[in-house]
């Protein structure tokens, strides 16, 4: 003999499988914003990226040619900067010449 009956007669609780449903739906839908909101920051900061890309790249050569600019400039200053001393060297020695002779 069998130890266990069927019962046909006894039904289940429908509000049980409704609640189960219900939550599984719920966690599914929160995960899925989770995961769509994921995916849409990081698509969002991979595209501000790449856009900027192109123009940190503009800047950092503009910001190279002002640097050399500067570089060249500043090098030309102190040759004359040079020579203004020298040439005020040559100046106090006339004077000091020209103040001698009299």
């Amino acid at each position: 003999m069998t130890r266990y009956k069927l019962d046909y007669f006894s039904t289940p609780n429908p509000q049980a499988t409704v609640r189960k449903r219900s939550r599984r739906w719920a966690s599914t839908f929160v995960g899925g914003i989770v995961v769509l909101a994921f995916t849409m920051l990081f698509f969002g900061g991979l595209g501000t990226a790449f856009r900027y890309r192109g123009q940190h790249q503009s800047l950092r050569q503009q910001h190279d040619e002002l640097r050399l600019r500067y570089d060249s400039l500043y090098a030309a200053k102190l040759q004359t900067d040079r020579q203004l001393n020298e040439l005020r060297k040559q100046i106090q020695l006339l004077q000091y010449k020209s103040q001698e002779k009299p």
